[in-house]
């Protein structure tokens, strides 16, 4: 099986900035949260339901995507110890994978929820230049410094659980669907009419 591996906004603020200077007639990414995890989501279906020929691995901190792919493997018939003939060294037919140093709190209630068969989690760490690995740890900080952020909303003890585990699906509605770009993210075309003024 192939392997793939979903992430959610790893490298958003690079292709918005990239899009603005080149001038695209728009952007390559989401420009609102919303649409991002909804379209994750969709994408997590479809990889589960290809596990004939896909193995994947699903990059999360977010205790409601966990519990969602959870959900959405257990649709699929993907939840538990694959059959030998499949495993090829993988315990299962997808895993999770967290960053070194964050989601430990998320993923050691997963193990105790699963038991003796736990969905395998992959630890990862950046490597590179120091160049590049600096652009990333200063992504991840703020990516989880942001009030809005998963991880930083999990610490702050005034939000209910019940809102932190709340479905983001509903939110895109049909009466919602189509999500425009954020208002404060300047579109590519008139950032490269502003900069060639």
């Amino acid at each position: 099986r192939l392997f793939v591996r979903l992430v959610k906004g790893a490298y958003w603020d690079t292709e918005i900035k990239a899009s603005q200077v080149g001038g695209y007639p728009d952007f390559p990414v989401f420009t609102r949260k919303l649409a991002t995890d909804v379209s994750y989501l969709a994408c997590a279906d479809v990889l589960l339901a290809s596990g004939d020929c896909i193995y994947p691995a699903f990059a999360t901190h977010n205790a409601y995507t966990v519990g969602a792919i959870k959900a959405l493997a257990a649709k699929h018939g993907a939840d538990g110890p694959a059959p030998s003939s499949e495993a090829v060294g993988r315990e299962g037919r997808f895993e999770f994978q967290r960053l070194h140093g964050m989601g430990e709190d998320i993923y050691e209630a997963l193990a105790a929820a699963e038991g003796n068969r736990p969905t395998q989690v992959r630890i990862y760490a950046p490597v590179g230049s120091h160049k590049d690995l600096l652009a990333y740890l200063v992504r991840r900080l703020l990516e989880n410094g942001a009030n809005s952020s998963f991880v930083n909303r999990m610490a702050d003890a005034g939000v209910p659980a019940a809102e932190l585990a709340a479905e983001t699906r509903h939110l895109a509605a049909p009466e919602r669907q189509r999500i425009v770009v954020h208002h404060r993210v300047v579109h590519p075309y008139h950032a490269a009419v502003e900069f060639l003024d």
